[in-house]
């Protein structure tokens, strides 16, 4: 075996809910779904995929999965080519607007630095990620954790992190169908009024300072997006019914990402809040799963598992 490469590495990477309304790719937090990825070297070059989880379906278990693919591809450019076993056991829905092509981004990356016995920097990881994903958000809040804002300037990426405060609850509802990211970006307009972006910013920043700041003061008008909400609403049945939604313990309302998970935020009974969304989506004939989560403040560089 090369000295320069470790034996097996673990990593441990969080779903993400990606826009939270206002923050259109720019903003994010992590939830207790999590991706777990081993990866054992090999003396030969072949390449092995075991995966166990949700939606199998969905994901390539050969050499063309896509944490298989980003490791070998890393590993070569970094001179350091070589097979692999790669076992997956995943508790994030693919294709449903919570991350799961991020985290899988962030595990091969991850991995691959851990391999090849390189150091990991935040700005690296995130920057890396990024490239691969093309927007931020998500990748940032997967590698940081808690409540996470980024941006790009001249190919670098920024991400600065808060935790969640602890009294907000999460209720999170995924429809059973899935929704590719590419699909419901083709429905966005390419251009925004001045009044709308600054409707937008306002509740970006907003939401953003009061988060920072630890408080759980969050209003349900920190919520109400302008730039991508709108426009796949008729992607989704039973969206705009659940973005009216009205309930005593609801403090702000969105859609996971590009969906069609929905994500709110709550300072009572999760479980309850949750139950309305789904009983929601079912009186639009759609089907829907509700996920017990909590914010997880950890991101995948606080939860390296041991190998």
């Amino acid at each position: 075996m090369n000295p320069s490469v470790s034996d097996r590495v673990s990593v441990r990477v969080p779903a993400t809910s990606a826009n939270l309304g206002c923050l259109f790719d720019c903003g994010a937090i992590a939830v207790s779904l999590y991706l777990d990825v081993h990866v054992t070297p090999r003396a030969d070059e072949e390449i092995t995929v075991r995966y166990q989880g949700v939606n199998p379906e969905r994901v390539p278990a050969g050499a063309d999965n896509l944490i298989a693919r980003i490791i070998r591809e890393t590993l070569g450019q970094w001179g350091n080519p070589r097979g692999f076993d790669l076992e997956i056991s995943n508790q994030i829905p693919v294709g449903a607007g919570l991350g799961s092509s991020a985290a899988a981004i962030v595990s091969a990356l991850v991995a691959s630095h851990r391999l090849a016995g390189r150091a990991l920097f935040d700005e690296e990881i995130v920057t890396l990620a990024t490239r691969r994903e093309g927007h931020p958000d998500n990748v940032a809040a997967a590698w940081h954790g808690g409540f996470t804002v980024a941006m790009e300037d001249a190919g670098r990426i920024l991400s600065y992190s808060c935790p969640l405060p602890e009294p907000l609850g999460l209720a999170l509802v995924t429809p059973d169908y899935a929704l590719p990211t590419a699909e419901a970006r083709k429905v966005l307009p390419e251009n925004y009024s001045r009044r709308d972006a600054v409707h937008n910013l306002q509740r970006a920043v907003v939401l953003t300072a009061q988060l920072f700041s630890g408080a759980a003061e969050i209003h349900r008008g920190f919520f109400d997006d302008r730039w991508h909400q709108p426009f796949r609403a008729h992607l989704m049945p039973g969206l705009p019914e659940v973005l009216a939604l009205h309930h005593p313990d609801l403090l702000g309302i969105c859609l996971s990402g590009a969906g069609p998970s929905i994500l709110a935020f709550t300072l009572g009974d999760a479980s309850a809040l949750a139950g309305l969304i789904q009983k929601t989506l079912a009186e639009k004939h759609v089907n829907s799963r509700v996920h017990q989560v909590a914010p997880d403040n950890r991101g995948a560089k606080g939860w390296i598992l041991p190998d």
